[in-house]
């Protein structure tokens, strides 16, 4: 059996930024809570201006990028980190703004994966949104009735237990602002 994905776009409320990151002008430290994204999923360089800064060790809670090529950060306690999909804004160490772009949002948006999918020998459904995201997840059965609902607080993965829904064809229905993507979920226990 294939399922059917159906995107729904307009923005997404996405946090892709570590919470905190410091840097001492030759280095850029940024840490992550357990909920962040895995190593494979941080990005393998780091612009701050024009200054190119790799990933030269990562852990599950922290992650420390060496500068390459370009001039020392000035000011140690203010930058701004572009990590690929977007900007992260920190000021002594804290997280002030992020911004995503148009063709970030997209980019965000379209990496969200369901999976298993079809689920046929567990009771647990994974998401895994391509940074973090903070919002709501719906599952509705065929008829249109709602038969589960989720908060998602800032993570970058969500598990759904499912043990209580039947065998079927479900939407879940997932909802950051005022971005919403619906993806078509079977279950065959």
């Amino acid at each position: 059996m294939t399922a059917l994905t159906v995107f729904g776009f307009n923005q997404a409320n996405a946090q892709f930024c570590p919470p905190t990151g410091f840097t001492n002008g030759s280095s850029l430290y940024f840490f992550y809570s357990p909920s962040g994204p895995t190593c494979g999923e941080r990005p393998t360089t780091v612009m701050v201006g024009t200054s190119e800064f790799n990933l030269m060790v990562c852990e599950s809670a922290y992650a420390i990028y060496d500068l390459t090529s370009g001039s020392p950060i000035a000011n140690i306690n203010y930058f701004v980190a572009d990590f690929g999909v977007g900007t992260c804004e920190y000021t002594n160490g804290d997280l002030t703004q992020e911004t995503l772009s148009i063709g970030e949002v997209d980019q965000v948006v379209k990496s969200t994966k369901v999976f298993p999918n079809p689920l046929v020998s567990s009771n647990s459904i994974h998401l895994m949104f391509g940074s973090y995201l903070s919002g709501t997840a719906s599952m509705y059965d065929i008829t249109g009735k709602k038969v589960l609902s989720l908060n998602i607080d800032n993570v970058s993965r969500k598990e759904i237990n499912a043990s209580a829904l039947t065998n079927g064809v479900y939407l879940l229905k997932i909802e950051a602002g005022s971005s919403t993507i619906t993806k078509k979920v079977i279950i065959m226990k």
